[in-house]
């Protein structure tokens, strides 16, 4: 008897004359992709064409000595989120910057549970804070941690100081003359909201989300290897579209 595990389908194109070809991220083998044959085939509870889509839960079972797994059964546990608009962005990113970084077989438990909490509060919240909190996570787990306790020195932040961020050392001092906002750079006070925020779920204010968004962005640039992301453009392309529509 194959197992089952837990999965989320990333993405999904044709595969031949009746298959699919699907990028899953699974609970216990990682990032991998299987052939699915005989996917728009009919059967009892539907194909696996209607069932094979992102942002619904799985519970799937591979097969495969290769790279490339066979589906061999596939269920959904509950039903899927239904994203919609920013939410429906934000879900994409997520497929996309997982499918970018995450290196195939390489098993990130933590990381898959915060993208399944990530998607049920895309469903229900504004995405912002949903997609820090797995960028912060991811970046931990792929050995890239953001630390928010301390500067590049090892000093405790500070409330009234400002911080520039930087990959390579941390949070910096920088000139507490700033009298605008400036590219990733926090005050230490933000900071330690945005500590409190993790640790505690309180409410992180519009601007120390913008802030935290241009840190994580320069951070996962490491991951990205500095290429922009599709759906970013697509976004971008979006947004200017709808502003000449007005």
């Amino acid at each position: 008897m194959t197992t089952q595990q837990p999965a989320w389908v990333l993405s999904r194109k044709a595969y031949g004359d009746n298959g699919l070809l699907v990028e899953f991220f699974t609970a216990d083998w990682g990032r991998c992709g299987a052939v699915v044959k005989g996917a728009h085939r009919k059967k009892r509870g539907g194909s696996f064409a209607t069932l094979l889509q992102p942002f619904q839960p799985l519970l799937v079972s591979l097969i495969g000595k290769g790279e490339l797994k066979h589906l061999r059964q596939a269920e959904a546990p509950s039903a899927g989120a239904l994203l919609k608009g920013e939410s429906l962005m934000s879900g994409l990113y997520l497929n996309e910057l997982l499918s970018r970084v995450l290196p195939r077989f390489d098993v990130m438990p933590l990381v898959f549970v915060e993208y399944s909490r990530a998607i049920e509060r895309l469903h229900s919240a504004p995405p912002d804070a949903a997609l820090r909190r797995f960028e912060l996570v991811l970046l931990s787990e792929m050995g890239y941690r953001i630390n928010l306790l301390t500067d590049e020195h090892g000093e405790s932040i500070r409330p009234l100081v400002h911080y520039r961020f930087e990959v390579e050392r941390g949070f910096c001092v920088s000139d507490d003359r700033l009298l605008t906002p400036q590219p990733n750079v926090m005050t230490g006070e933000q900071i330690h909201r945005t500590t409190r925020w993790l640790e505690e779920g309180a409410q992180l204010p519009e601007a120390d989300a913008a802030a935290l968004k241009q840190i994580t962005r320069v951070a996962l640039s490491r991951l990205t290897a500095g290429r922009r992301l599709h759906i970013r453009e697509l976004v971008r392309d979006l947004r200017s579209h709808q502003r000449r529509s007005v």
